[in-house]
């Protein structure tokens, strides 16, 4: 059983925040490196609870929480949100907690292997079976074989190799190959493939090609996978090219007003505001002073959940917006409206569901709307701009209205 303690460190926890929360009705709908850029529990489809999950998850990987702690939190989410799951509840919550933490620990790791100079240093990797008391004879087999670190080989068997695998990858030079009597190979084992049939009877069975000795899904470099672009930054750099103007409303016959005010009164500055960073580091700070951490879930008045991460927001808020980040609790948690809809981007064709908070603030003179974005839980935009500078407010509120406060 993993017991991981103090274990959990910085690119860790930086892997584990880039994730993008996506429902799932099975861990076969999506399939090997997508595993590492996702969040996801099988069967939980519902954007609330994947997100109460991934707190749990969070909490156990930056806290060191065990399985044993994990496994109350699993039970009151479950109670929460009466969540039928398949399969017994210390197998489920094994496969959660596991899997998560080891193949997080493993990308964190892989990129402290990408450092140039520690390269030059230990250029190897050792590959670890885990003592496992019952041990795949391919995993026992490949124990104290020292490859390059730049060998194909490590693409497809880099651990974890499988459901509870706890190999090890290790980083070593050649003095740590000559003191442990190992021998640099001067090839890697011959890879053979096997079809396997997965999810069988389910709503993706098909058949894969698999290396031998390594389960259907886990055949990827955790790190290779993971340490690219994050899919909440692609989501950015694509509204950054196209600008807001590329989404356009799925919703049928344009806005509909719900009755709403044609305008949107302006309230008073529900705090201090802060001073500007000076850069995103900074910015950083200043959001997770906010959010009492790097990462919170918070709850609207709708009743969803928006899962906000300081390191991602920061990098996408404006340095001469940063300011008003003292601000970014309230809208979320006392918003004047919230609505939701599908769109679609016009360069890529892609459909999403977005939910969108806004509100707006007095500052001296000027009237600034605040926005903030999310799209399957997960905060992708937060701005503050002038409101003579929207120059359409049905832009913003379109779809379904979730919530909206009264006057």
């Amino acid at each position: 059983m993993a017991e991981y303690g103090n274990l959990p460190f910085k690119e860790q926890i930086e892997f584990f925040s880039g994730k993008v929360n996506l429902p799932t009705g099975s861990w076969t709908d999506i399939w090997e490196g997508m595993h590492a850029r996702a969040f996801v529990v099988a069967g939980a489809m519902e954007e609330d609870i994947l997100c109460d999950f991934r707190t749990a998850v969070d909490k156990a990987i930056a806290q060191g929480v065990t399985l044993q702690q994990f496994r109350k939190d699993f039970d009151e989410i479950v109670t929460r949100h009466g969540w039928e799951y398949n399969g017994g509840r210390n197998w489920r919550t094994r496969v959660i907690y596991d899997t998560n933490l080891r193949q997080s620990y493993s990308s964190g790791r892989e990129l402290q292997m990408r450092d140039p100079e520690l390269r030059k240093r230990r250029p190897y990797g050792l590959y670890r079976h885990g003592g496992s008391a019952t041990p795949r004879p391919d995993h026992l087999a490949w124990d104290g074989l020292v490859l390059p670190l730049d060998d194909p080989w490590w693409e497809t068997h880099t651990p974890s190799n499988g459901w509870g695998c706890k190999c090890k990858k290790l980083m070593v030079s050649q003095a740590d190959v000559d003191r442990m009597g190992l021998k640099v190979a001067a090839n890697a084992p011959a890879i053979e493939t096997e079809r396997v049939i997965i999810d069988k009877g389910g709503p993706n069975e098909r058949t894969v090609d698999v290396p031998k000795g390594i389960s259907p899904g886990f055949a990827y470099n955790p790190g290779t996978a993971a340490w690219g672009k994050q899919l909440s930054e692609e989501v950015m750099e694509s509204w950054r090219k196209m600008g807001a103007a590329a989404w356009e409303s799925l919703t049928p016959g344009g806005p509909v007003d719900y009755g709403r005010p044609a305008t949107i009164p302006a309230y008073p500055m529900p705090a201090e505001l802060g001073r500007k960073a000076e850069n995103k580091e900074q910015l950083q700070r200043m959001i997770e002073t906010q959010i009492g951490g790097p990462v919170k879930t918070f709850k609207t008045p709708a009743g969803t959940a928006v899962y906000v991460n300081a390191a991602s927001l920061a990098r996408h808020i404006e340095i001469g917006r940063s300011r008003y980040a003292v601000l970014l609790e309230d809208l979320l948690t006392n918003p004047y409206e919230q609505w939701q809809a599908f769109e679609r981007h016009r360069g890529t064709g892609r459909v999403v569901l977005r939910t969108r908070l806004i509100k707006l603030y007095v500052d001296g003179e000027a009237k600034l709307m605040a926005m903030a974005q999310a799209e399957r839980g997960n905060m992708e935009v937060w701005t503050m701009v002038p409101l003579d500078t929207v120059k359409r407010l049905s832009n913003q509120r379109r779809g379904k209205l979730l919530y909206g406060a009264s006057h």
